[in-house]
């Protein structure tokens, strides 16, 4: 586990901090809290920490201060700066003095601490790479687990592992424990049922010259994907290092790319482009949380125009738990069938479907400014008259300016509850030039006010401002 110092000189601020997160979930215990930096100067020097939360801003001791002295005293104690929205001019300063990551107290909540806490976690483990390996310089063994649903826990692992046995995070939530070889290893075979109900262990062995570090960054970064893709019954004893790596890894501007032109769904509309989308896939051996996110994303913008309303709620909820490549792939083919039984319903060819999804996407991208049905007819290569009669049909019998209407104000529903954004620009960027009239359209629809909408949230902005 890594061992946490909670520090700011607000006591109110400090248990807000504390009980904002379930800690054990990310590897993370709270030692302790300190109200100033002598205080957090003496908790460090009585028991070993890790990673510090510090307050910028403290009087007295800064939390300047207090990273500079704590890296001379008590070097491998990592530390993460707690900010307010106006001191971001500080940040980079304590950056530069060594702090890993930073906090915007006003802006952490619980919809966003799971994100902020794997973010900090990933960034730690990045920093700490090969603090603790073991003696000799290469990897040579070690078990690594890897989660096997969404909030696995970690404080299980620690709870199982031999006391002697020290065990490190990685990327993407993997944990590893490193060892010297095989010996010593069975217990890993006797884990508790309830420990690999939520994490599977693998082992992991090199014969190469492989170092500590480079050795952890492969695993973390590519273990998921190869038991992701991999049969489970196919899965080795012993999982030989070289084998993670990826003949055809794509760069990150390639992967951008690929899932830009999926967002257009031709691979469920056309066989062959369904083909090319499984083959990528499997070639690219894409993160599987990414993959996951994609589809989620997927299920929940078009399952009422794509014939999913009644497949869409358990399909959304499944995605996060499909461990396995398979399973998965035959729930997109099953998503694939019911857009082709929703083509032949409507009487639509696949080449019109595919421009009324294009329509859509361009309807989205471009609602911040005017748009006319005569425009996106034009964009996607139909005539008017045509367009109008197949989008009604596309569109559940709305026509197109009910269409774009309603795709504003769900657009604007999203800002007005992530962002704090006024409801002037709110209404600008989604293609209203007067804020009233968007106002009254918005109350028409969702039956309440933009400003009420926002308080109902409790997301802290002020209207129109």
């Amino acid at each position: 586990m890594i061992k946490a110092l909670v520090v700011d000189d607000e006591k109110r601020v400090r248990q807000g901090f504390i009980s904002l997160a379930n800690w054990s979930s990310y590897g993370i215990e709270i030692a302790g809290e300190a109200k100033d930096g002598l205080s957090a100067l003496e908790a460090l020097g009585s028991d070993r920490v890790d990673l510090m939360f510090v307050d910028i801003s403290m009087p007295g001791m800064s939390g300047f201060e207090l990273i500079e002295q704590a890296r001379e005293r008590h070097p491998w104690t990592k530390a993460v700066i707690l900010t307010c929205h106006h001191e971001f001019d500080y940040v980079q300063e304590a950056l530069r003095l060594g702090a890993i990551d930073y906090i915007v107290k006003t802006l952490l909540n619980k919809n966003n601490v799971d994100e902020t806490m794997h973010r900090i976690v990933k960034r730690y483990a990045w920093e700490t790479r090969g603090a603790s390996a073991p003696p000799a310089k290469a990897f040579r063994f070690g078990a690594a687990f890897c989660p096997l649903k969404p909030g696995a826990r970690p404080d299980l692992l620690s709870e199982a592992l031999p006391p002697s046995q020290t065990i490190r995070p990685l990327e993407q939530g993997l944990w590893l424990a490193p060892m010297p070889g095989r010996a010593g290893s069975e217990w890993i075979r006797d884990l508790p049922a309830y420990v690999t109900a939520e994490w599977q262990p693998v082992r992991v062995t090199s014969a190469s010259d492989m170092p500590q570090s480079e050795a952890e960054a492969l695993i973390g970064s590519e273990l998921a994907s190869y038991l992701f893709y991999r049969d489970p019954a196919d899965v080795p004893d012993a999982l030989e290092l070289e084998e993670l790596k990826r003949k055809n890894s794509p760069s990150e501007a390639e992967l951008d790319a690929a899932f830009e032109s999926w967002k257009q769904l031709r691979w469920l509309i056309f066989t062959e482009d369904w083909k090319q989308f499984i083959e990528r896939i499997e070639e690219w051996r894409i993160p599987p949380q990414r993959l996951r996110r994609f589809l989620t994303e997927t299920a929940a913008e078009w399952s009422g125009l794509l014939g999913w309303e009644t497949e869409n709620e358990a399909f959304a909820r499944e995605i996060p738990e499909w461990r396995h490549w398979k399973p998965l792939k035959n729930a997109m083919s099953k998503a694939a069938l019911l857009v082709q039984q929703r083509m032949a319903e409507l009487s639509l060819s696949r080449e019109v479907f595919a421009s009324l999804v294009r329509a859509v996407l361009y309807m989205k991208e471009q609602m911040g400014r005017e748009l006319n049905q005569d425009d996106v007819a034009r964009r996607v290569g139909m005539s008017r008259s045509y367009f109008s009669q197949c989008f009604k049909r596309f569109a559940g019998g709305e026509q197109f300016g009910d269409a774009l209407r309603k795709m504003r104000i769900e657009r604007a529903r999203e800002l007005l509850g992530r962002t704090e954004l006024s409801v002037r620009e709110i209404a600008n960027r989604v293609g209203f030039e007067d804020e009233k009239y968007f106002s009254r359209v918005y109350r028409e629809k969702m039956g309440i006010l933009p400003t009420e909408y926002r308080k109902s949230l409790g997301a802290g902005g002020e209207g129109s401002r």
